[in-house]
């Protein structure tokens, strides 16, 4: 059934299977644009021996000591992280033990320093603001919207497919039956001609050309056999099976439907505008080139950033009491101040990222102006090739009614003995290829049904699996 058809093709499919590979590359692409609000621990451990001759300088700084020695040991740990503002926060503490000739000249072993500090830089105006800080994320899920977008479209192009091949092999194995039937008659028409020539009621000459009608229909038979396994390969190659490892026979269950259809062609074209995912696809681009001409208006501004820290420091003998002195006695430490960044050439580089996001707006513009004409275009053409099947269709049923009642006017004459073998074959003939011009009606009826529902963006939907919430 083609229910079970589709379903096959949706799960094996390679075209489909790779274009989801490519979906979960653009949403994985989200997720690691949204990493950068992930805090990081940063973490030291350091340890330092200085042993140097003092300067003049430093002789007098340092009580005359020819010498300077140290040994130090310092670690430090810190929690830092993008807030959504652009400012970048750290939270840390720091711990420094050390020992030197200095210290022992007023018989202090070794001392401990701890700090306990905030630090804080926000931009003001280049790289400051929610929407700046977002604008890569934005960016990212609106190409991962867009790829999702080329993801309904490849689907929605092989299911396409799959339906045309599917109807294809039923109409192919129709015709087969039309030519198998028609075969039967001929052979029987030959073993009449035979037994009446052998009576001598007839002349050999109609054993001749019943022979020769019959090896006529034999070779159609050939040839709509050798259609039948090419449709059959078509829809092998739709679901990734092939001939050299499942010798599969595929028997289509299900017989096309004449359905009355809407053919409305504004509705049709509402339909399309909420449904088409090259409609859809260019509309995002246009949301995305907005948040890119956003973030490029902001990078042309100067870099002012705000600086500000807070600390509380404590120092003692020993790393303990130095944590307790820190802790509970008041030596704050902290800084404020602005510092600025401005391009003297006039920040060439930030206008010239806003006019080529600008160009690239433009260029979408255009792109959705061009979808939306070849939207109505192509839905006025589809919608007037399934009103031409239809009328096609409706015709060739009342050539097959006409062609069936002289065939078998014909046949009752050849009975009577008032007509030949080569009318018989003749009007059966006509038939025949009444009934095939029919059924490439019914597949042109079919296909074109199909491509109404492709071009209003409903096959998906009418199949039981599209993947969009849609309002109708």
């Amino acid at each position: 059934g083609l229910p079970e058809f589709i379903r096959l093709v949706r799960e094996k499919n390679e075209q489909i299977s790779y274009r989801a590979a490519q979906l979960a590359i653009s949403q994985e692409a989200v997720s690691g644009a949204k990493a950068i609000f992930e805090p990081a621990f940063v973490g030291s451990i350091k340890k330092e021996e200085i042993n140097r001759q003092n300067t003049v300088q430093e002789l007098v700084a340092q009580q005359f000591i020819a010498e300077f020695e140290e040994e130090s040991e310092a670690y430090q740990g810190a929690i830092e992280g993008l807030v959504p503002t652009g400012g970048r926060l750290r939270m840390g503490y720091s711990q420094r033990d050390f020992t030197n000739s200095i210290e022992k000249q007023y018989g202090i072993d070794s001392e401990s320093q701890t700090g306990l500090a905030a630090n804080f830089s926000q931009p003001l105006l280049k790289g400051g603001g929610v929407s700046t800080t977002m604008a890569e994320i934005k960016v990212t899920e609106a190409e991962a919207d867009i790829e999702f977008q080329n993801y309904r479209n490849q689907m929605m192009q092989v299911i396409g497919d799959a339906i045309s091949s599917y109807w294809d092999l039923h109409i192919a194995g129709e015709k087969y039956d039309v030519i198998e039937g028609s075969v039967d008659l001929a052979a029987k028409l030959l073993s009449h001609n035979r037994v009446r020539v052998a009576t001598g009621k007839m002349a050999e000459t109609e054993v001749l050309e019943a022979e020769a009608g019959l090896a006529v229909r034999k070779s159609l038979q050939s040839a709509a056999e050798q259609q039948v396994v090419q449709a059959t390969n078509n829809l092998r190659g739709l679901f990734s099976v092939s001939v050299a490892d499942n010798n599969l026979t595929i028997e289509p269950t299900d017989r096309i439907e004449i359905k009355p259809l809407e053919t409305d062609f504004d509705k049709s074209l509402a339909k399309a505008f909420k449904l088409r995912p090259e409609y859809l696809s260019s509309r995002k681009k246009i949301e995305r080139e907005d948040i890119r001409i956003g973030y490029a208006k902001n990078q042309r501004w100067p870099q002012l950033d705000l600086e500000a820290s807070y600390g509380l420091n404590g120092l003692a003998t020993d790393s303990r009491d130095s944590l307790d002195t820190l802790l509970t006695q008041d030596y704050p430490s902290w800084a404020v101040g602005l510092e600025l960044r401005i391009p003297l050439g006039g920040n060439i580089k930030g206008r010239s990222e806003l006019e080529a996001s600008r160009q690239k707006k433009r260029q979408a513009l255009l792109e959705l102006k061009a979808v939306e004409i070849s939207l109505a275009n192509t839905m006025d053409t589809a919608l007037r090739g399934v009103k031409s099947a239809l009328d096609q269709l409706q015709e060739y049923t009342s050539v097959i009614d006409f062609n069936e009642r002289l065939l078998e006017a014909e046949v009752a004459r050849f009975r009577a003995g008032k007509s030949n073998s080569r009318l018989v074959q003749e009007k059966e003939g006509n038939l025949i290829q009444a009934k095939e011009a029919r059924f490439d009606s019914l597949l042109k009826y079919k296909k074109a049904s199909l491509g109404l529902e492709l071009t209003e963006g409903t096959l998906l939907l009418n199949h039981g699996i599209e993947i969009m919430e849609v309002d109708l």
